[in-house]
């Protein structure tokens, strides 16, 4: 038989679809740069909340600051439950069309924050940025492409790309946001240029998952199912405890994050860390990063996702603690703070990167990218009651207690997680029930 460089398959029923090595190169490359973009967004609205403030509520207590912009952030996280409606949308039309279609609302979205002229006008366009970043998308692609013990190893590959992405970002900031200089407009160009290019391209020469386009050459049951009962899919699956348990974790998670953008107004407040080493905080940040993808790809595939589950559930508030404690230290401040946030980092994206990965791996392909999409739901509304909790504490308490006392509830994710989560290493998505 002739030898050829088909590399991916998939196999329903006694039927293939290939892919060429060629291609798949190509997918990893395109899929690297959607979620650099991806990642850009994500963080680019907490790069600069104390120039936001400046701007836009400079008539305020600093405490009053913080209750505003911790109040302005909950409502723009409503953007980010119909990232579900997204998901759900790449069950029914296909993952790529919707792929580009976030990509291309980044852009869109990046745009119309430029030109906001108030907090509320800002806001009101950070829902629509919420709708459309962390879809995930790329994630489900590379998953239903890869061999199933290259999984984590591929979903690795990509989300180190996504660096890059968060690295721009930073660079940016140190140039355009320092101690006499706040053009944070500035920061929210490279979404525009990369992003506008890239959903064209994937809309002309991207092919459809091949796991996916088998599902509907061989299944429609996509189409035999109303919203409501695909809704209740995704609850009638072999794996639905453990499915509930991350749902669970998933809100948890996302009403601790409450610092995700407040971190910067709360070091600039204190006032003991200048601009520039803030900057210099979030570039360290990276090497955090970076630590937990290293760890997911190299440890997912051989020790499993449920003891890195519990590992990163931990280390985020000791991280925490850290930084918002070492922060009032004027001596060693920027030490400490570095050190802190890196910890919680590694925590934070190791934890994204599992949950994600242990989510696709727990649903059949037809109920994949709705299931996906209702833990990111789950995500967001822990995100908003964690966000309006905090607002009305941080009048109080003021806002490093908020990010200790929000932070602790992380903790119940390990046993959770210990018990209730059922191990996916290496089992096979086509197979799942």
């Amino acid at each position: 038989m002739k030898k050829t460089n088909l590399l991916i398959m998939s196999d329903i029923n006694n039927k293939t679809i290939s892919r060429t090595r060629a291609y798949f190169i190509y997918l990893i490359i395109i899929l690297m740069v959607a979620n650099a973009i991806d990642a850009y967004t994500t963080i680019v609205n907490g790069m600069f909340p104390s120039k936001i403030a400046e701007e836009f509520l400079s008539g305020y207590s600093t405490n009053e600051q913080n209750f505003i912009l911790a109040l302005g952030a909950s409502i723009a996280t409503i953007g980010y439950y119909f990232v579900f409606i997204n998901l759900y949308l790449a069950d029914k039309i296909g993952r790529k069309k919707v792929l580009a279609f976030t990509i291309l609302g980044l852009a869109l979205t990046c745009f119309l924050m430029m030109l906001s002229t108030n907090y509320w006008q800002y806001v009101s366009f950070w829902i629509l940025l919420y709708l459309f970043f962390q879809s995930d998308i790329w994630a489900i692609y590379i998953n239903e492409e890869s061999k199933k013990e290259k999984r984590a190893f591929y979903q690795f590959i990509i989300m180190i790309a996504g660096l890059s992405g968060a690295l721009l970002c930073i660079i940016l900031r140190s140039i355009f946001i320092t101690e006499t200089r706040s053009d944070w407009r500035a920061m929210l160009i490279f979404p525009i240029i990369a992003g506008i290019p890239l959903g064209i391209i994937i809309l002309l020469t991207l092919k459809e998952s091949s796991k996916y386009q088998q599902m509907k050459e061989e299944q429609s049951k996509i189409e035999k199912r109303s919203f409501k009962e695909d809704l209740k899919a995704i609850f009638q699956t072999e794996n639905r405890k453990s499915y509930i348990a991350l749902l669970f974790m998933s809100f948890i998670f996302g009403a601790a994050t409450i610092w995700r953008n407040l971190f910067e107004k709360y070091i600039a407040d204190i006032g003991t860390i200048t601009q520039a080493q803030i900057t210099i905080i979030f570039i360290w940040t990276l090497i955090g990063v970076l630590v937990a993808y290293l760890l997911n790809g190299f440890l997912a595939d051989r020790i499993g996702r449920k003891p890195l589950m519990c590992i990163w559930s931990g280390l985020m508030p000791i991280g925490t603690f850290t930084w918002v404690i070492g922060a009032h230290d004027p001596q060693n401040a920027f030490l400490i703070v570095q050190i802190g946030f890196a910890l919680m980092h590694i925590g934070f994206w190791g934890l994204l990167g599992i949950l994600s990965l242990t989510t696709i791996e727990m649903l059949p392909t037809d109920r994949r990218g709705t299931g996906v999409g209702f833990r990111l739901l789950l995500f967001a509304l822990g995100t908003t009651v964690g966000l309006l909790l905090s607002s009305i504490f941080i009048l109080f308490f003021g806002l490093g207690t908020a990010f200790i006392v929000f932070m602790s509830a992380m903790f119940i994710l390990i046993p959770i997680a210990y018990v209730s989560v059922k191990e996916t290493k290496g089992v096979d998505l086509s197979q799942i029930k």
